[in-house]
C-alpha cells in the first residue's frame, strides 16, 4: 500500500437539482470517486444523477446505513447502479448506532459484527444467484432469502463485464472492523480516527479478519475521509479549526468513537461530551476539545503544498482512498489545488 496508487475522493453533498453539475465539475477536476452519504437525504439517488453526467469517475455510498434496510433491497439499488454507472460503483455500507437504528428506522438491532457479516453475504448470495441463475437459498442467522422467481430476476449481461459492485464495511470498534476484513472488498475509516488508531486499531483487527477468511489484507481497500483546516488567511483558518473543533466534540459524545479517545488518553472525556450533548451545550463541548487532540485528527495549513506533504507524511503506506472533510464552508478551488498537489 502506499501513494503510488492513491486515488483522492470528494463527498458532495448538494441538492438533486445541481448534482449532475456537481458531479461533472468533480470528475473533471482530477476527483477518482464522488462518495454520497445518508443525512437528511438519501444516498443513493444522487449517484444516479451523477452516473448520467460523468464517465470515469468511481460513485459511491459512505455510507448508506445497512440496517435501516434489508440484503434484498441492497442488492437490487446496488445492482442497479452497478449497471447503470457501467461498473463504477461502490456499496458502502455502515451500521450506525442502536438509537438511530430503533428509534429513528423502527428497525431491530442486535450483534451489529454479527448482522453485518450476514448481511454482506446475503447480499453476495443474491447476486450469485442473479450472475449463475441458480436457486436461492440462503440460511443466515438474521437474514433468509429463498425465493426468487424469473419475474423478479435481473439478467446477468447487466452487469457482464464488469460483475456486481464492491462492498465497503464503515466501522471504528475491532470487531466490526475485523468483519471488514473477512467479508468485504473495502474499510472505510471514521474521520474521527488518528493515524496512531488506524496503524494500532485499525489495520491489526482488518488483518484478523482477513486472516480468518484466508485472504491477505492487501486485497482490503482502506479509504479514510482525513479533517482538513485550511483557508487563504489566518482568520479562515481559525475559523475552520473552531468548525472541526465542534465535529470532534459532536463526533466524541457518542460511546461508539470512545476507543480513539481512550487511546490518546482521553477516557474521561466521552462521557463529559455525552452529558454535555443530553443538554443541548453543543457550543461549550466544543472548548473541550484540546489543541493537540485537534492536531492529531486534522491537519492544519493555508499552503496546498504543505498540506499536501502533512497527508503524505500521515496516511503512506496505510490508506489507498484519501478524502477532505471540511465541516466548514471551504473554496472549492483551494481543494482542488490540494487535489493536485497530491
Amino acid at each position: 500500500m502506499g501513494f503510488v496508487a492513491l486515488k483522492i475522493d470528494t463527498t458532495l453533498t448538494g441538492w438533486l437539482a445541481t448534482m449532475g453539475k456537481d458531479a461533472a465539475a468533480a470528475e473533471s477536476a482530477g476527483y477518482a470517486g464522488i462518495w454520497t452519504f445518508e443525512g437528511a437525504h438519501d444516498p443513493f439517488l444522487p449517484l444516479l444523477l451523477a452516473a448520467e453526467h460523468t464517465e470515469r469517475v468511481e460513485l459511491g455510498t459512505s455510507i448508506a446505513v445497512a440496517f435501516a434496510r434489508n440484503p434484498l433491497l441492497l442488492a437490487t439499488i446496488a445492482w442497479d447502479l452497478q449497471a447503470y454507472s457501467r461498473g463504477r460503483f461502490v456499496l458502502g455500507l455502515g451500521s450506525q448506532i442502536r438509537a438511530h437504528i430503533t428509534r429513528r428506522y423502527s428497525m431491530p438491532w442486535s450483534r451489529p459484527a454479527d448482522r453485518m457479516r450476514d448481511m454482506v453475504l446475503a447480499v453476495r448470495a443474491i447476486w450469485t444467484s442473479w450472475e449463475q441463475g441458480g436457486r436461492l437459498d440462503y440460511q443466515g442467522e438474521f437474514y433468509q432469502h429463498t425465493l426468487m422467481p424469473p419475474l423478479f430476476r435481473p439478467a446477468a449481461a447487466e452487469v457482464a463485464g464488469f460483475g456486481p459492485p464492491p462492498i465497503y464495511l464503515a466501522g471504528v470498534g475491532p470487531a466490526m472492523t475485523a468483519v471488514a476484513g473477512e467479508v468485504a472488498d473495502g474499510f472505510m475509516s471514521h474521520p474521527f480516527c488518528t493515524p496512531r488508531f488506524l496503524r494500532e486499531v485499525t489495520l491489526p483487527a482488518l488483518t484478523q479478519g482477513a486472516t480468518r477468511a484466508g485472504k491477505p489484507v492487501g486485497d482490503i481497500v482502506i479509504h479514510h475521509s482525513a479533517m482538513v483546516a485550511t483557508g487563504r488567511s489566518a482568520s479562515e483558518l481559525a475559523a475552520a479549526r473552531q468548525a472541526i473543533r465542534k465535529q470532534l466534540a459532536f463526533y466524541g459524545s457518542t460511546p461508539a468513537y470512545w476507543p480513539i479517545l481512550e487511546l490518546h488518553d482521553r477516557a474521561d472525556l466521552g462521557p463529559r461530551l455525552k452529558t454535555m450533548s443530553k443538554t443541548g451545550e453543543w457550543d461549550r463541548m466544543a472548548d473541550l476539545i484540546d489543541d493537540d487532540f485537534l492536531d492529531a485528527v486534522a491537519i492544519t495549513a493555508t499552503d496546498p503544498v504543505r498540506a499536501a506533504a502533512q497527508l503524505h507524511e500521515r496516511y503512506d503506506g496505510i490508506v489507498e482512498r484519501l478524502g477532505f472533510n471540511t465541516p466548514y464552508r471551504v473554496d472549492p478551488v483551494l481543494l482542488t489545488e490540494l487535489l493536485r498537489e497530491l
